[in-house]
Formats: C-alpha cells, sequence, structure tokens
C-alpha cells in the first residue's frame, strides 16, 4: 500500500489521501471548479453540399450561439481523431480498471463507433436481414482497425457482446453468440379489423363484439408500447452516461426497426379512457431528458432503419381497408399502417436530428448505411466558450451553430444542460443505473484491489476488504463553497445468476482543508472498505459519483470467496 500523508475516518471507513501509486495516473483532465464559469464544448461536423468534411475552415467561419445570442468562441480546434481503441486494465497485477494505467485515454480524441444491435424494436424478419448486414460490413472492415464495440439490446436490457476493440472479427464473432430470434416486445394484433357490411343487420352485434376485442388489444399495445420505450431509454441512458467521461464526439449507431414517438396510435383514442393515451406525455419527456443526456455526453445518434422494403411490401398487400372502413379509427388499418410507418421514420431522424447525427431511412442497402455512419467522426471542430454559472440559469440551453462559407453546413449537439444536482433522490438513480449496468462507465477514473479477507461479522461469511483508489483530481471541488466535495460511492456483488448477495452505499459530503484540497488534486484518494460475503463466486460492481461534476465511474472485478 501507499505511504499515508493524511487519513481520516467516517463511520468506520478508512478513506487515505496518498500519495499517487502506479494504478493512479495522473488524470488532470478532470474539472476542478475554481471559479463560477464553465467551459460547454460543441463538436461540429462540417460538410459541404455533397455531403463531404470542409477542412481548413477558421474560427472566424463559424457563429455560435445559446438561446439565441451570440457567444465569443474561446476554444477552437480541428480534431483529427485516432483509431488507437480504449484499454482497460481488467485484472493485471490484481487491479481491475475502467482505464489503462498509464495510457492516455482520457486526453486524446478518439474514433470510438458504438453499435448497439436493437432486438427488442424489430421483428423476426428484420432482424434476420440485418443481422446478415451486420456481419458482412464487420467482414468488410476487418483490417480497418477502427475502434468499435458491439452491443445488444433485449428485452432483458443492454448487453455487451464485446467492448472497444479495433479487430472487428471479435464484434462478429460477439454478434453469432447471440440467440438467432431473440424475442422482440412487439404486441402484433390477433383480432381482424374488420367487419360485415353496414347493411348486414346480423353483422352490428358481431361489429360491437370486435369493436370491444379492438379496444382490449389497444390496451395491451399500448402498455406494450410503453414498457418497449421504457427499456429502450433505460439502455440508451446508460450508454451516455458510460461514455460521457471519454473526451470528443462519440458515434451511436443504433441499429433499429425503431419504436414509436407516440405511445398510442389514433385507434386507441375510440377506447379512452381505459387506454393510457395521456403516457404519451410521459415518454415524451424521458425522450427529451434522453436528448439531453446524449448531448451532454457529446454522442451523436446513427439511426440505421432496419426496416426492409421486403417486409413494408409484404405489411401493404395485408394491408386492405373496406370503403365503408375508411376514416374509422379502429377499422381503418391503413389509415393506421400509414401512422406507423410515418410515426417510426419520425422517431429514428428525431433521435438522430436531436443529437448532431444522421438518420439512413429505407433499409435498401444496410451494409453502405454502417460504412457512412462509422466515417463520420474521423474529422471535426471543437468549439468551446464560457458561461457564468452565476449569471445562467439551471437547466438546459439551446445552442446553435452557423458557418458563414458558402454551401457549408454544420451538425452539432443542439444544446447543454447546466446542472449541479447533489441531491440524495438524484444519486441514487445515477447510481442504480451503472450498477445496474453491464458497462464500465468512465467519467471518473476507478481501479480496484482486492487486499485481504478476515472474520465476517455472521458465521459463514468472510469479509473481504478491498481498495478503491481514485486518482488526481477525480472529483469536483467547488472552492467557492469552501471547498466542498461531494462523492457518492457504491458497490454490489452479485452470484452467477445475478442475485445480489451483498452491498453497500457511502456518501462523501465534505468541506476540505486546504491540505486537503491539495492531496485530493495532486494525489487523489484511496476509499478502503469490505463486504460480507459467504463461499462461492462473485462479481462487484463499484460505482463513484462526482455530483458536483455530474461525472460516474464504474468498473467490475470478480472475487472467489473459499470456505
Amino acid at each position: 500500500m501507499c505511504r499515508v500523508q493524511a487519513c481520516f475516518a467516517i463511520g468506520g471507513i478508512a478513506f487515505l489521501l496518498s500519495s499517487p501509486l502506479q494504478t493512479q495516473t495522473a488524470q488532470n483532465n478532470a474539472t476542478t471548479f475554481t471559479s463560477s464559469t464553465e467551459l460547454v464544448l460543441i463538436p461540429t461536423v462540417a460538410n459541404d453540399k455533397f455531403g463531404a468534411h470542409i477542412s481548413g475552415l477558421t474560427k472566424e467561419e463559424f457563429a455560435l450561439k445559446q438561446d439565441g445570442k451570440s457567444r465569443p468562441i474561446a476554444v477552437f480546434e480541428e480534431v483529427k481523431t485516432n483509431s488507437a481503441r480504449v484499454r482497460r486494465s481488467e485484472g493485471e497485477h490484481g487491479t481491475f480498471s475502467n482505464f489503462e494505467p498509464g495510457g492516455s485515454d482520457y486526453h486524446d480524441y478518439h474514433r470510438l463507433n458504438i453499435i448497439v444491435f436493437d432486438f427488442v424494436n424489430t421483428p423476426f424478419s428484420d432482424q434476420a436481414n440485418a443481422r446478415i448486414a451486420l456481419l458482412k460490413f464487420l467482414s468488410e472492415v476487418a483490417e480497418s482497425g477502427e475502434p468499435m464495440c458491439l452491443l445488444a439490446l433485449t428485452s432483458r436490457g443492454l448487453t455487451l457482446l464485446h467492448d472497444f476493440t479495433d479487430d472487428p472479427k471479435r464484434l462478429a464473432e460477439g454478434l453469432r453468440k447471440i440467440g438467432s430470434n431473440t424475442q422482440p416486445l412487439i404486441h402484433e394484433s390477433t383480432v381482424d379489423p374488420g367487419h360485415p357490411p353496414p347493411s348486414d343487420a346480423p353483422g352490428a352485434t358481431l361489429t360491437k363484439l370486435i369493436r370491444g376485442q379492438l379496444q382490449t388489444e389497444a390496451q395491451l399495445g399500448s402498455m406494450e408500447r410503453r414498457e418497449t420505450a421504457s427499456v429502450t431509454v433505460q439502455a440508451l441512458q446508460q450508454i451516455a452516461k458510460a461514455f460521457r467521461g471519454l473526451p470528443g464526439r462519440k458515434a451511436l449507431i443504433w441499429a433499429s426497426s425503431g419504436f414509436p414517438f407516440s405511445l398510442s396510435p389514433p385507434s386507441t383514442l375510440m377506447c379512452e379512457p381505459a387506454c393510457p393515451v395521456h403516457q404519451r406525455d410521459e415518454v415524451q419527456s424521458a425522450y427529451d431528458n434522453l436528448w439531453k443526456m446524449m448531448n451532454d455526453a457529446q454522442i451523436a445518434i446513427y439511426s440505421v432503419d432496419l426496416r426492409s422494403t421486403a417486409s413494408r411490401t409484404s405489411a401493404d398487400e395485408n394491408t386492405f381497408t373496406h370503403p365503408y372502413d375508411i376514416g374509422d379509427p379502429q377499422f381503418d388499418t391503413a389509415a393506421q399502417a400509414r401512422w406507423k410507418e410515418q410515426d417510426t421514420s419520425s422517431t429514428l431522424e428525431l433521435f438522430a436530428e436531436n443529437t448532431g447525427g444522421k438518420a439512413f431511412l429505407g433499409g435498401n442497402n444496410l451494409v453502405q448505411s454502417f460504412r457512412q455512419a462509422t466515417q463520420d467522426d474521423s474529422s471535426y471542430y471543437m468549439l468551446g466558450y464560457y458561461v457564468s454559472r452565476s449569471s445562467t440559469k439551471p437547466g438546459w440551453h439551446q445552442v446553435s451553430v452557423t458557418i458563414s462559407r458558402k454551401g457549408g453546413h454544420a451538425r452539432y449537439r443542439n444544446g447543454f444542460f447546466l446542472s449541479r444536482d447533489t441531491s440524495n433522490t438524484s444519486a441514487r438513480q445515477d447510481v442504480q443505473l451503472a450498477l445496474a449496468s453491464p458497462l464500465d462507465f468512465v467519467g471518473v477514473p476507478v481501479s480496484i484491489t482486492w487486499s485481504g479477507t478476515g472474520a465476517g461479522k455472521s458465521a459463514g461469511k468472510t469479509r473481504v476488504q478491498f481498495d478503491l483508489v481514485l486518482p488526481a483530481s477525480f472529483t469536483s471541488v467547488d472552492e467557492s463553497d469552501q471547498n466542498h466535495m461531494v462523492v457518492d460511492i457504491a458497490a454490489v456483488a452479485r452470484n452467477p445468476n445475478g442475485e445480489v448477495v451483498s452491498e453497500l452505499s457511502q456518501r462523501i459530503d465534505n468541506h476540505l482543508s486546504s491540505d486537503g484540497l491539495e492531496q485530493i488534486q495532486h494525489h487523489g484518494m484511496t476509499y478502503r472498505n469490505g463486504l460480507q460475503l459467504p463461499p462461492g463466486e462473485y462479481t462487484v460492481r463499484f460505482v463513484v459519483r462526482d455530483s458536483l461534476g455530474n461525472r460516474m465511474g464504474s468498473v467490475a472485478a470478480p472475487i472467489k470467496v473459499v470456505p
């Protein structure tokens, strides 16, 4: 263990302010509040009318506005990303971390492509075509050295098929391992929305019965769409929080058949108040918050539409509306199909436009869509300006970027969120999100070492001690508020079945002395604690949340406890 320069304890837990270890690589880019201003960075893609990158633009050729008012550009750089992959320390020398000790992951602008295969919102027929296209794309770029990671969204949530690698063949291997018939969360209607001609008098009773069945299906469909939206939003939130700590612009290639932006189609209006049409407002708010999180993480969504022309043609051929049903919200199946088509396309476009990405609609050439989506981050411009916390209201602020050069077009994140939420409620939500995620969050550099065992508090259990090492400037400190620091730490141990066996959480809310501030800024801190575990094998996920800086770090470490 390192040479201790200062030590204090809270509730019997030791916090060691220590000299740097090899694992305590100086990550000095972490934000420390030294004044009442904050730097807002706006990654901006500049293209000509043909879609090609415009190089050599000057700062004077850009105009930046916040909430409609011009802002002076204080930071300007034409970014040339590198293709070095992000590496993690996975047990070397007994240490697990979300960064490579001695590496430069937190300083360089990497070209990072995060591919998400959405099985939840994609029918079986589209899944098969998309799987073939994605495997073909990965084989074509096998020698490119482009850093990519592959995730799958299933009904169980987000699954990491393979972490960042510069060998796309490994991603293909991960994709092949996942089941070929992953069940989507899409409700298929079982009631034929047709009824006898109006002239058929006995048909009135049958029509009433069919309407009742359609109402029941509408209720079920609306609730299932809400569940689907919730699963999707939570997965994308995990991605936003996980990769927020990596500098620069990141591309999220979202391969999906889309899901409705409006939870309830017009036909469900017929079954109010039973159908939860009001949930559209709830999901609209969830989408808005998700876009803000993506923008805050500088992640641009590239929506790749997996709906094949064949499946659309088949749907059109199977959609027939009797002339006397036209205009009837429940029986006009052609109108419902058009609504679904338009609403899904709008969703894919909205997710792209609101994060500075692009939507590839049509599904006719998926391989080309994947290729174009991964090439957009090779060059872009980084614009930055300072905002005053004292004169700028907390909350969401719109930004816009224009290029004066003729034919130039800019794509950028459309806003930023100014907040310093230190509430316990917000902390619990963020920490739970990180604990449930299969991803290592990289906003705060974290490394963990198992440092010993001892007798447990109860029979049959062992106290397994760990050292959670946090490097220099791992947290934000508000020097204007008596060196205020708020850090949340949590750990959860799960057995191979995913069941929680042991957990702990702690909030460090302190006003540091001048010596303590110097230690945090230059040497970091080691958090030492232990978990009570029975014999067995476990995976323990550790989470650190910097409340003032709105950043999180997490890492998973395996442990085997012998009797």
